[in-house]
C-alpha cells in the first residue's frame, strides 16, 4: 500500500481530463487503478470562432457566445478588439465596440459583429468580457439592456465584476488572385580555389603556379599518402622535390629529392590526414633551396612538420598532385582568380505588371551549408501535397540524407537527431499502410491492382538507408527484396510491373533500360545479402553492358552511368564518356537537358503568361544528381562543383525542388557531395543592396552560425538586387519572390471545366449544360437578366444563423496532349467559411468509373489524386460543400489541376457565386451595421 500525490495546473479549457494510476508491487505485479475523470470549466467565458482564411476585401460575420454558470443574472460588457487592416463594418473608424448582454443564469447569449478585411497577413481579434451581478439587471427576463449600443468603453466600469474572461483568435487574410513564386539560388564561394581529384595510380597532375608565389597552403583529403611534387617542368623530372604527407599507411611525413626518392627529411606522423574531413598545410620554399612543410594556413615556425635544405637551387615552375597506394584524395590549392577577391552578383527582381497590389513579397536567406535550406525545413520540403505511397517518402528520403551527412562529417547535434528520426518513425509507419500482402509497395496500396517495382525498389532502398537511425524489421525490406527478384525478366531487366507514376522512366527500350539501371541501383545502395541477389544484379548487369548503346537520352544515359559505377563494371568508364558528352555547360555551371541543348522545347515546359516561372522541368533535376551521385561515387569534386551549382539554382524556396522524386535524389547527391567536400570552416561577409535604395543588409557567416538560416525582408518590389560576398568558404543564398496575379493561364496543359450549384438556383434554372460556363465574349448583363428572371428573389441565406447553405460544386478537366498526363492532382478551394461535405467525398471514391484513388481535406482546400487523367474523355468530381461561417461578398477563388512530377503542366480556373447570389452581397452596411442585433 502507498499513496502519492501529485498537484497540476489545468490548462485554460473547458474540458474533460482522465486520469490513470499504474502501480508495481513485488508480490501482486502490476495494478491498475479505474480512471477518474475530472471535468474543468470556468463559471463565466466567452467564446468565437474565426475563418482560418477569408479573402481580402470579403465580410465576416463574427458569432460570440457568452455562458453564465454564476448563481446570479448579469449584465455582460463584451469589448471586441480588431487590429489595423480590420474593421467593423459601419464604423470604419473604430477599433472597439463594446456589446452588454443580460445572461441568467445558467444561460447562454449570443451577440455577433460583421467584420471586412483590407490588409494581407495574419491579424489577432480579441474579445473581453465582464460580468457584473446585480438585483435587477435581468428584470425582463433575457433582454438586452437599452443602452446596449456600441461605444468605446472609454471610462472603466466602477462596479468590481463577479467574472471576467478573455479570448484571442487569429485570421489569415489572403490576397485575391492566384499564388506565383520563383526562387533565385546561387552556391558560390568568394575566396574559390582549385580543386584537384586525384585518383589512387600516384600519377602526378601538374598546375603552374603563379609567377610570384613563393608559399602557398593547401586543403587535402585522403585516407594516406598524399604526395606534392615541386618541379621545374610540367612532367616528372630527374631533378624535383617530392613531398609525401601521412606516407607508410598515414604514419610518417617526408621530403625527397626525387620521385619515390630516399627521404632526406622526414617526421612521424600517425593519424595527419583523414578522409571524413580537409586539413590543411602550408608549403614554403626560399630561393629554391629551403623546402619546408608545416600545419595549418599559416607560414609559421612553431608549426613546421619537416624541412630540408637543398645542395642547389632549384625553379620551381609547377605543382603536381597525386595519391597512391589505395588512397584517392581531394586537394584544395590557391585561388582561380587573383583579380579580386570578392564575389559581385546582381538579380533582377521583377513581378509582372498585372499583379494584385499588396501581394508581391521578397525575402532573401542565406546559410553557409548546401543542405542548409533542406535541414531548415526537414517537415515542408515541397509546396506539394503528400496523398499517396510515393509522395510520403518525401516525409523520410531527404532525413535519412541530412543524418547522414551530419553524421559523416561530425556536425550531428540531439535536437537534430531526434527531430529527424521522428521523422523518419512516423514516415515509416506511414510507407507500411501502402504495403501490399506480396511484399510489394504501390501508390495507393491494396486499392491498385498490383505492386509497383519502381516504388518498391525506391522504398526498399529508403528503409535500407535508414536502418542506422531507426528499427527497421529485416522481414520488410527481405520482402521487398524478394518480390523485386521474382519479377526479373531472363535478360536480366526487371518489368514496369504496376503503375509507374513518374512517365520519365517508363516507355520503350529507353524505359526498360531506366527502370533496370534505378532497380538495380536500389539494389546495390541497399546491400547484397545472398546468392540469389548476386546472381539477380549480375543478370542486370550484363543487361545493362550489353544495352549501353541503346541508351540515348540524357536521362537513361546519366542512370545508367550511376548504376554501372555503382556496380564497378568496366563499361563504367564508357557510360561516363558518354554522360560526359551529353552535359551542358554554362557561365560556371553544368547540368543536363531532355533535349540536350539550351534550347527549351515547348512540348515539355507550359510557361505561364506572367513569364517569370522556373521553366525547368523535374525530370533534368533528376538525370543532373544522377550525374553528381556518379561524380561523387567517383570521388570527383572537381567536376561535381559546378553541377552543384546548378541544381542549387533550381531549389525552392523551401529547401526542396519541384517534385517528390526529383528532391529525393537531388537531396541524396548534394548531401554526398556535402560529406566529400566538407571543409569545416567558413568565414564570410555578405552584403546586400536594392536599387530602390531601400534595403542594405549585411550578414556575417562564421563557424558558429553557418547552419543558422539569416533571413531578411525586402522592402520593395520590382528591384535590383546587388550581392557582394568576400571571404572564405561557400554560401548559398536564395531569395524568394512571390505575389498574386488575377489569371496568369497562357498555354493549360489541361482542359478544366467548373460548374457551381447554389441553393433554389438548381431547382429554379433549367437544366443547361451541366457544364456550361460563360465565355468572355457573352453579353455578362444579358446573362445576368436570364439568371435573375429564373431565380427566385427571395434570400436563401437570409435567416443566415438558423439555415444551412449547401452548394455543389462539379470540375471536370482533361488532358490536352496525346495520350495522358502522369500522376495528377486536382485541388479545389471552397470559400472563404465552407467546408466539404466528407459524405458525398466518400462517394465518389465508390465511383469506379471516375478513376479517382484517394482525396485530402486540407483546411478549406480538398485534393482528388488521380493515377493518370487522359486526353479522350473529361474525368469529373461532384460534391457538397456547407457553410460554417458567414461570409459576404465573396471572392473567387482558383481551381487547379496539374501533373505531380511535372507540375508546370497545369491548368486553373477561378469560379465563384453569381452576382445576384446572397454571398455576393454584403452582409451590413451603413452607420446601423454593427449596432446592437
Amino acid at each position: 500500500t502507498g499513496e502519492a500525490q501529485l498537484r497540476v495546473e489545468v490548462p485554460d479549457s473547458i474540458t474533460t481530463w482522465i486520469t490513470e494510476a499504474v502501480g508495481l508491487s513485488e508480490e501482486k505485479g502490476l495494478g491498475i487503478a479505474r480512471q477518474t475523470e475530472l471535468k474543468t470549466f470556468k463559471p463565466f467565458f466567452i467564446d468565437f470562432t474565426l475563418p482560418y482564411h477569408v479573402i481580402r476585401g470579403e465580410q465576416t460575420k463574427i458569432p460570440l457566445t457568452v455562458y453564465n454558470y454564476l448563481a446570479v443574472c448579469v449584465e455582460v460588457h463584451v469589448k471586441i478588439s480588431v487590429p489595423k487592416g480590420i474593421k467593423f463594418v459601419g464604423h470604419p473608424g473604430k477599433h472597439h465596440l463594446t456589446r452588454k448582454k443580460c445572461v441568467a443564469p445558467g444561460e447562454a447569449k449570443p451577440t455577433s459583429v460583421v467584420l471586412s478585411f483590407s490588409e494581407l497577413g495574419l491579424s489577432n481579434i480579441t474579445a473581453k468580457a465582464f460580468a457584473y451581478g446585480g438585483t435587477s439587471c435581468c428584470q425582463d427576463g433575457m433582454q438586452t439592456l437599452r443602452n446596449g449600443k456600441h461605444s468605446e468603453d472609454n471610462e472603466m466600469d466602477k462596479r468590481s465584476p463577479v467574472g471576467a474572461d478573455y479570448v484571442r483568435s487569429s485570421v489569415i487574410i489572403e490576397p485575391e488572385g492566384l499564388s506565383r513564386e520563383y526562387t533565385y539560388s546561387v552556391f558560390f564561394c568568394p575566396n574559390e580555389k582549385i580543386h584537384i581529384s586525384t585518383p589512387n595510380k600516384y600519377e602526378y597532375q601538374y598546375l603552374q603556379k603563379p609567377a610570384q608565389m613563393a608559399h602557398f597552403d593547401i586543403a587535402v583529403k585522403a585516407h594516406n599518402d598524399a604526395h606534392l611534387a615541386l618541379s621545374s617542368g610540367p612532367h616528372d623530372m630527374a631533378e624535383m622535390t617530392e613531398i609525401v604527407i601521412g606516407g607508410h599507411q598515414n604514419t610518417k611525413t617526408w621530403i625527397s629529392a626525387s620521385k619515390m626518392g630516399e627521404p632526406v627529411a622526414s617526421r612521424d606522423t600517425a593519424g595527419i590526414l583523414s578522409w571524413d574531413e580537409f586539413r590543411s598545410f602550408w608549403i614554403s620554399w626560399r630561393d629554391g633551396i629551403v623546402q619546408v612543410v608545416g600545419h595549418g594556413t599559416r607560414v609559421l615556425n612553431e608549426s613546421v612538420i619537416v624541412e630540408w635544405r637543398a645542395p642547389r637551387q632549384l625553379e620551381v615552375k609547377y605543382i603536381g598532385f597525386s595519391t597512391g597506394w589505395g588512397s584517392m584524395g581531394e586537394f584544395k590549392i590557391w585561388r582561380k582568380e587573383e583579380t579580386d577577391e570578392n564575389h559581385n552578383e546582381a538579380f533582377t527582381l521583377g513581378v509582372p505588371h498585372n499583379i494584385i497590389p499588396g501581394s508581391e513579397r521578397a525575402t532573401a536567406s542565406i546559410i553557409g551549408d548546401v543542405m542548409g535550406p533542406t535541414l531548415n525545413n526537414l517537415d515542408s520540403l515541397l509546396r506539394l501535397p503528400f496523398g499517396c505511397g510515393e509522395q510520403n517518402m518525401i516525409h523520410f528520403a531527404p532525413n535519412v540524407f541530412i543524418l547522414k551527412y551530419l553524421q559523416k562529417t561530425k556536425q550531428l547535434s540531439h535536437e537534430v537527431e531526434t527531430e529527424a528520426t521522428d521523422y523518419l518513425v512516423q514516415g515509416y509507419q506511414r510507407q507500411l499502410t501502402y504495403k501490399r500482402q506480396d511484399g510489394s509497395y504501390s501508390a495507393f496500396g491494396e486499392r491498385d491492382s498490383s505492386g509497383s517495382m519502381w516504388l518498391t525498389a525506391f522504398v526498399l532502398k529508403s528503409f535500407a538507408q535508414s536502418r542506422g537511425f531507426i528499427f527497421i524489421d529485416p522481414k520488410e525490406l527481405i520482402a521487398a527484396k524478394d518480390w523485386i527478384i521474382q519479377h526479373q525478366k531472363e535478360d536480366g531487366s526487371f518489368p514496369a510491373m504496376g503503375r509507374i507514376l513518374n512517365k520519365d522512366i517508363q516507355g520503350g527500350i529507353h524505359g526498360k533500360i531506366s527502370l533496370t539501371a534505378y532497380v538495380v541501383a536500389s539494389l546495390l545502395e541497399t546491400g547484397i545479402t545472398s546468392e540469389e541477389e548476386r546472381a539477380a544484379v549480375d543478370k542486370a548487369k550484363h543487361f545493362l553492358e550489353s544495352n549501353l548503346y541503346s541508351a540515348a537520352d540524357p536521362y537513361t544515359t546519366a542512370l545508367t552511368a550511376y548504376a554501372l559505377t555503382l556496380l564497378r563494371s568496366p563499361s563504367a568508364a564508357l557510360a561516363l564518356r558518354k554522360m560526359n558528352s551529353l552535359a551542358i555547360t554554362q557561365d560556371g555551371s553544368t547540368h543536363w537537358s531532355l533535349t540536350g541543348t539550351l534550347v527549351t522545347d515547348e512540348d515539355t515546359f507550359m510557361g505561364f503568361s506572367d513569364g517569370l516561372s522556373q521553366s525547368v522541368v523535374s525530370a533534368e533535376v533528376e538525370m543532373t544528381s544522377y550525374a553528381l551521385l556518379t561524380y561523387t561515387l567517383l570521388g570527383d569534386v572537381a567536376s561535381a562543383l559546378p553541377v552543384v551549382k546548378w541544381l542549387s539554382q533550381q531549389r525552392n524556396g523551401l529547401g526542396g525542388f519541384s517534385s517528390t522524386q526529383d528532391t529525393c535524389v537531388a537531396l541524396q547527391a548534394l548531401a554526398e557531395y556535402a560529406i566529400l567536400s566538407y571543409v569545416g570552416g567558413v568565414n564570410l561577409t555578405i552584403s546586400l543592396a536594392s536599387t530602390n535604395l531601400d534595403y542594405q543588409e549585411t550578414f556575417e557567416l562564421n563557424k558558429m552560425n553557418k547552419k543558422v538560416l539569416q533571413t531578411a525582408a525586402i522592402p520593395s518590389i520590382p528591384t535590383g538586387l546587388f550581392v557582394s560576398a568576400k571571404g572564405e568558404g561557400c554560401c548559398l543564398m536564395q531569395i524568394d519572390v512571390t505575389y498574386n496575379v488575377p489569371d496568369p493561364i497562357a498555354k493549360p496543359a489541361f482542359q478544366l471545366l467548373v460548374n457551381l450549384k447554389e441553393p433554389k438556383s438548381e431547382q429554379h434554372l433549367q437544366a443547361p449544360n451541366p457544364l456550361r460556363s460563360v465565355s468572355p465574349d457573352e453579353n455578362r448583363s444579358e446573362a445576368l437578366q436570364r439568371e435573375r428572371a429564373l431565380v427566385d428573389d427571395d434570400d436563401p441565406a437570409s435567416d443566415q444563423d438558423h439555415r444551412e447553405y449547401k452548394v455543389i460544386l462539379e470540375t471536370c478537366t482533361r488532358w490536352l496532349h496525346s495520350g495522358s498526363s502522369n500522376m495528377a492532382v486536382l485541388e479545389v478551394p471552397l470559400f472563404s467559411g465552407f467546408r466539404a461535405d466528407i459524405e458525398s467525398l466518400e462517394q465518389l471514391l465508390m465511383n469506379k468509373q471516375i478513376g479517382l484513388k484517394r482525396y485530402e481535406v486540407d483546411g478549406r482546400k480538398v485534393l482528388f489524386y488521380f493515377d493518370e487523367i487522359p486526353s479522350q474523355c473529361m474525368t469529373c468530381v461532384k460534391f457538397q460543400a456547407f457553410r460554417e461561417h458567414i461570409v459576404g461578398k465573396t471572392a473567387p477563388v482558383p481551381i487547379k489541376v496539374y501533373d505531380y512530377y511535372e507540375p508546370a503542366f497545369e491548368a486553373t480556373r477561378f469560379y465563384n457565386v453569381s452576382e445576384n447570389s446572397p454571398l455576393a452581397r454584403e452582409l451590413c452596411d451603413g452607420p446601423t451595421c454593427n449596432e446592437v442585433e
